[in-house]
């Protein structure tokens, strides 16, 4: 008896961005109520109890139209799924991130609710690895040969930050060449990864240590040396990669130089703000709602928040990247305001080796052209005081 081979689930965007919008309505009008509640009850509080017949009708209204617009969305998002199925799988597979725009908004929405997106099979959940023209890669040496036509054996690994995908590299260089180009002419092939940045940083470090592994058996030539660069979050991601076991990585012992662009190493104050306003907003029964708001951040926000307990990967050469808003990097506040987003403390966190851009902020890290030639100077084993020089603009 011949059993008949399991069949391949089929991949459906539109169907996902339907789900996502109609959970979207379902988290955010659940606030709006709480909030139309709370003055509701400062207002017949204030009218007293003859009041009473009045509010219990209002309320009955307010609810029954809260339910109604969420019930509404549920069905619309139904709807929509279900007559998706009847479309060709060339025209839903890819419906969403087949263009730029929307890749870099499912970027945000993994950021977001990645987490929550990979537990519902939803297929706007970011697949980890490789990406050519906005398509996963998979890991096989025919369509690594395609993706990258000109493989070296001499590899940059570029890891974005949180919310964003592996364009961040690309779209913010105002005619200028990105990093990627930059590297390729020197011979380095610049390996631009997408994850999911909603899932825990432990999780996507694993994970990108097994996708390593099956990169570089199947890169198509001989893979001879490995750098890395993370931005933001994708610092993080790579430590957590480099602590795994050079015995169970092949790739590890690869690797000769692992660079932090803005990464928060000590945790990001943004996040840990957004955790104590949720703790505080929940103490007050009015402001509760708004805090079960702040809490459906994905597992991802919420880990950068904490200091990386994980060490730095010993033989190799870490260099952080930090930036501050302050001209001047001695100022008093430079170190407090940093990048805008991570202070020069996190960002310096355990590495010793470290270059300061001041002036600068967190996105512009993506595209700085003397973060570009830090790079090019790294990854050709530049001394130290070279790449001091190079940070400085000199």
């Amino acid at each position: 008896m011949h059993s008949n081979p399991p069949r391949v689930r089929r991949r459906n965007e539109v169907a996902g961005a339907a789900t996502v919008l109609a959970s979207a309505v379902d988290i955010l009008s659940r606030p709006v109520q709480g909030t139309h509640r709370a003055v509701n009850d400062v207002v017949f509080g204030v009218l007293g109890r003859p009041a009473a017949p009045i509010r219990a009708v209002n309320d009955g209204i307010a609810d029954a139209v809260y339910a109604a617009v969420r019930g509404g969305s549920a069905a619309i998002a139904k709807a929509v799924a279900t007559g998706s199925e009847l479309l060709p799988d060339e025209t839903v597979s890819h419906a969403v991130t087949s263009s730029a725009t929307g890749s870099v908004l499912v970027g945000a929405v993994n950021g977001l609710l990645g987490d929550r997106l990979v537990a519902e099979a939803n297929d706007l959940a970011v697949e980890l690895g490789p990406h050519h023209r906005r398509r996963v890669v998979a890991n096989e040496t025919a369509e690594l040969t395609t993706a990258f036509p000109f493989a070296t054996g001499h590899l940059a690994v570029l890891v974005h930050g949180l919310g964003e995908t592996e364009q961040a590299w690309y779209y913010r260089h105002d005619g200028r060449g990105s990093y990627g180009e930059t590297l390729a002419a020197h011979g380095i092939s610049a390996v631009c990864l997408r994850y999911n940045t909603g899932r825990g940083i432990v999780d996507n470090g694993a994970a990108l240590a097994d996708l390593l592994d099956r990169v570089v058996t199947a890169w198509p030539v001989p893979v001879e040396r490995i750098d890395l660069v993370g931005h933001s979050m994708g610092g993080l991601v790579l430590r957590r990669a480099c602590g795994v076991e050079a015995s169970r990585a092949t790739w590890l012992p690869l690797v000769h130089t692992a660079c932090y662009l803005g990464t928060p190493h000590e945790g990001a104050p943004l996040a840990t703000g957004v955790y104590h306003l949720s703790r505080a907003l929940r103490r007050v029964k009015r402001t509760a709602v708004w805090s079960d708001l702040l809490d459906v951040r994905s597992r991802g926000v919420d880990d950068l928040r904490l200091a990386t307990d994980v060490p730095l990967a010993p033989g190799i050469r870490h260099v952080a990247v930090q930036a501050t808003l302050a001209e001047d990097p001695h100022a008093w506040w430079a170190d407090a305001v940093g990048d805008g987003l991570v202070t020069l403390r996190s960002a310096r966190g355990p590495v010793s080796e470290v270059y300061t851009l001041p002036g600068t902020g967190h996105l512009a890290l993506l595209s700085d052209p003397r973060v570009s030639r830090v790079l090019v100077d790294l990854m050709t084993d530049a001394s130290p005081r070279r790449i001091s020089q190079v940070a400085a603009g000199a």
